[in-house]
């Protein structure tokens, strides 16, 4: 048997002020949940996991036999910095997440190896190699089997929220979002877990509410349903994103109510561009996501709106469009971003060709800065036009019927939840760039 090897896995944080400020704010951030299915994946071996937000970053790595580092774009600078780092002192680097299949090249600069797609059919080779001395610089999954995903070794996350957890049913997306990097990866196919795995992993788990992780399960109707029934009797409480055409559905949306839904995330992007397919979005109307919305809250689940700035169609007018909408949708919250084409991706070259990317800081790629000249206004304009948007709508919409709304929500009953539910709602507050300048 070869000899067990000493693996250090490590979630870098974001540069400067960004990542450190928003999971520190609470317990509930999300922990490395794909560092935990690749210690799962490492039987046999030594394995530690570092979350940097949580915890400080050892001098030296030459205890370790291998470095991995989980890396998106706006993680990437520090991932870079890590992985020098640790090079020098002779210690084989190895490279997964979105950005590899992003900038593979760029990646490799400063990684003695990637890998690209999932882990499942791509990390034991690598230890395999590792324990061999016959490292690749390239791994390439070609994994489409959900079953061969692991529940995560949540024994090597540093700290845990008493009450929220975090868990994934699925992976990918059929969307071809143009802004989005999983048309990107090698996968063409959801990646859809054995419901007993996922009814067994929450069953472990001591946490009353789970915040789901999925790209987009909804894809997957029949076995969204499937799992729904399976979670039913653990009685949690649970969060996901969601997409526009529930309504088609009230059926699933019944069985989520059942099943302990409470919220859920849905993409909206802009007023402007609502109706606009030349985005590639399938979207619905204004009035049938009116309509989604009455049947959420019918069902007793709140709705988060997320919006997207920064598209071509929006110019100033789209502040106050944006506004109407969502008071005529009556949305419970409403989290707002900024554009953000990924490098590698052909909605970025498209930007570059017309000189309108902004910079090349990759840390700031993260949703929360402008990194896009905007087509019908200036950087500043949009800017201070997302900040005036959240605060006139906070001022004039959501204080005054934040309390109402909540009680007449099923879920909402339990003090407890209502008092989470409106600490979570100053979270932008304190950690958004556009709200602290």
């Amino acid at each position: 048997m070869p000899t067990p090897l000493r693996i250090l896995l490590i979630q870098p944080a974001w540069d400067g002020l960004s990542y450190r400020r928003k999971v520190k704010v609470s317990e509930r951030a999300i922990h490395p949940l794909t560092l935990g299915v690749v210690a799962a994946l490492s039987p046999g071996h030594e394995v530690r996991i570092l979350d940097e937000a949580r915890e400080t970053m050892p001098e030296s790595a030459t205890g370790f036999d291998v470095v991995g580092l989980s890396v998106n774009t706006f993680t990437a600078p520090r991932a870079y910095r890590l992985a020098d780092r640790f090079r020098k002192e002779g210690v084989p680097v190895v490279f997964g997440g979105p950005h590899t299949a992003l900038l593979p090249n760029e990646c490799l600069e400063h990684a003695d190896s990637i890998v690209i797609g999932d882990a499942e059919d791509t990390w034991p080779r690598v230890l395999q190699d590792l324990a061999e001395r016959r490292l690749q610089p390239r791994y390439l999954s070609t994994n489409q089997d959900g079953a061969l995903i692991p529940a995560p070794r949540r024994d090597l996350f540093r700290s845990t929220s008493r009450d929220v957890a975090w868990c994934q049913m699925s992976r990918g997306c059929a969307n071809q979002c143009r802004f989005c990097y999983l048309q990107y990866m090698p996968h063409r196919t959801m990646r859809l877990r054995e419901v007993s795995s996922v009814v067994d992993e929450l069953r472990a788990l001591r946490q009353e509410i789970i915040l789901f992780v999925d790209d987009n399960v909804f894809c997957q109707r029949d076995y969204t349903k499937e799992v729904l029934k399976a979670i039913t009797p653990l009685g949690k409480r649970w969060w996901i994103q969601a997409p526009t055409n529930l309504h088609e559905d009230e059926g699933l949306v019944a069985l989520m109510a059942e099943s302990g839904c409470y919220s859920v995330s849905i993409g909206f992007q802009t007023a402007s561009n609502v109706n606009n397919q030349s985005e590639r979005i399938l979207q619905n109307r204004v009035e049938d996501y009116a309509a989604l919305v009455r049947l959420l809250h019918r069902h007793g689940i709140l709705v988060d709106g997320t919006f997207i700035f920064g598209f071509d169609g929006d110019d100033r007018s789209t502040f106050a469009a944006t506004e109407e909408l969502i008071t005529r949708l009556k949305l419970d919250t409403y989290t707002f971003y900024f554009l953000t084409p990924y490098p590698g991706t052909e909605y970025f070259a498209q930007f570059e060709r017309e000189g309108r990317i902004l910079h090349r800081d990759w840390s700031r790629f993260d949703w929360d800065h402008v990194v896009v000249q905007p087509k019908q206004m200036t950087v500043e304009e949009l800017r201070h036009g997302v900040k005036s948007l959240y605060q006139r709508l906070d001022r004039r919409y959501f204080v005054p019927n934040a309390l109402h709304r909540l009680a007449t929500q099923r879920h909402a009953r339990s003090s407890l939840t209502l008092l989470k539910f409106l600490v979570s709602t100053g979270w932008n507050y304190y950690w958004s760039p556009v709200l602290r300048d």
